[in-house]
């Protein structure tokens, strides 16, 4: 994209402008440094893969209690957990009903298409469908098996219930140790072809909201010729939009994505691609910290910074949304 100058909207606190009428504009000037805030992150991209076991139940409600100890500090207000054992699906039905914050959907693989199972899972609960490319790049199938009969059957099933689908679609080739991210070895299917056929998915059910996971590893001008040919694409934050601890963004390349965050704000999902299955280090909480961190030097005006934060997710998945409780005399 181009090194366009910031679009010029307003990104303080609304409440910054209200306090200068407020009680005959009493406190104006208090506080008018306080910028845009998210009122809380829901997360649609976390990792919960483990097994059923009968411990499972208690398990999973001390795991998520140790999470949310740790990321309510950081306003984390609820998770979507991808789940890949149909024998969990009690397990999450039962956590879910007791936890606002935790949200969770089918991971099916590839040469598994059951219609039935899909509708099982969102009898259970579940939010949507998540698929990954991953195994069709290596060659495992052919690009075009999204387009069977079977596959279109759960993509109808997910289509009638108006849910959506969070689908890894392609995969970065080099190497990104900013993130930690390793050499892929060359794929026998190409990302062009394989993207090709899962565009064709999108095209054919538009009644979908289709999630491309990681920016769809594309710039960011590819994404905005996609979102302008297909209407129900979107794409999370996850890997690419990430800010490490004691870094900071250059003008110039804040400005080219504060102006994309904005121009998109209704297509972009907070997502961070953690998992919280084994031990909870300083390790994960900082893994998840490096997305905020970048959303937030952004500098965005409210509305959008609230879309992305959790308003988009909670619409495409149809969640509720939170009410947020500071649990002090502030909130960090």
């Amino acid at each position: 994209m181009k090194n366009e100058k910031s679009l010029p909207k307003y990104h303080y606190s609304p409440d910054v402008k209200e306090r200068e009428s407020m009680d005959n504009g009493f406190s104006k000037g208090w506080g008018f440094h306080f910028p845009s805030n998210e009122s809380y992150w829901l997360d649609c991209h976390t990792h919960y893969g483990r097994k059923f076991t009968p411990a499972a139940y208690l398990e999973t409600y001390r795991m998520l209690e140790e999470w949310f100890s740790r990321m309510d500090a950081f306003r984390l207000g609820g998770i979507i957990a991808i789940i890949t054992d149909p024998e969990m699906f009690p397990v999450c039905r039962e956590v879910s009903s007791h936890n606002p914050y935790f949200n969770w959907i089918y991971w099916m693989p590839y040469d598994k298409p059951d219609p039935e199972l899909m509708q099982k899972a969102m009898e259970y609960g579940a939010r949507g469908l998540k698929l990954h490319n991953n195994i069709i790049l290596s060659g495992a199938a052919k690009p075009d098996i999204w387009l069977n009969k079977e596959w279109a059957k759960v993509f109808h099933i997910v289509e009638k219930a108006e849910l959506p689908v969070l689908w890894h679609m392609t995969q970065r080739m080099s190497a990104s140790p900013y993130h930690g991210g390793n050499v892929s070895k060359p794929f026998p299917n190409s990302n062009q072809e394989v993207l090709s056929k899962t565009l064709e998915v999108v095209r054919r059910y538009p009644g979908i909201p289709f999630i491309g996971a990681h920016q769809i590893y594309l710039g960011l001008e590819k994404l905005e010729e996609l979102f302008k040919k297909y209407r129900n694409l979107y794409i999370d934050s996850s890997i690419g939009f990430f800010l490490r601890w004691a870094d900071t963004l250059s003008n110039s390349d804040r400005n080219i994505l504060r102006n994309f965050f904005i121009k998109h704000s209704d297509r972009i999902l907070f997502g961070t691609d953690s998992g919280f299955t084994g031990k909870i280090d300083e390790y994960l909480v900082q893994s998840f910290l490096c997305h905020p961190r970048f959303i937030l030097h952004l500098n965005l005006p409210d509305a959008e910074l609230q879309n992305t934060a959790h308003a988009n997710a909670e619409r495409l998945f149809r969640i509720e949304p939170l009410s947020p409780v500071r649990r002090g005399n502030s909130r960090p």
